[in-house]
């Protein structure tokens, strides 16, 4: 089993809520290029596309929509982790635990739960 790259993750995950690659890139200091090639890596560590072109514009494939959903638990809890640790806790944390069906795909039951 290979293991996760969270580097890569990050980069995924900034270039997704930056916008695209040029935002991304600028703003961690990094070339578009250089951006571009983590992509790529994390593409083929995890052997799906994340991204679909769309003329200029990145387009999430649902393996992309998957990965970021599960990025944003991933850096948000790290966020979390750190505030708690400095004694700066985000917010109360309160736990809803929903059950459903394995036939039910996973994306249906999140947007389903989505707050509006």
């Amino acid at each position: 089993m290979r293991d996760l790259n969270y580097n890569h993750l990050r980069y995924f995950w900034a270039v997704v809520h930056a916008g695209g690659l040029t935002r991304a890139a600028a703003m961690m200091n990094l070339s578009q290029s250089a951006l571009s090639v983590q992509i790529q890596k994390l593409e083929h560590q995890i052997g799906h596309p994340l991204f679909e072109r769309a003329g200029r514009k990145l387009v999430l494939t649902e393996a992309g929509r998957i990965a970021l959903d599960y990025a944003d638990t991933v850096f948000k809890a790290g966020e979390e982790l750190m505030s708690t640790l400095r004694g700066q806790p985000l917010a109360t944390r309160q736990v809803l635990r929903v059950g459903a069906l394995t036939t039910l795909s996973r994306n249906f039951q999140l947007e389903f739960l989505r707050p509006w």
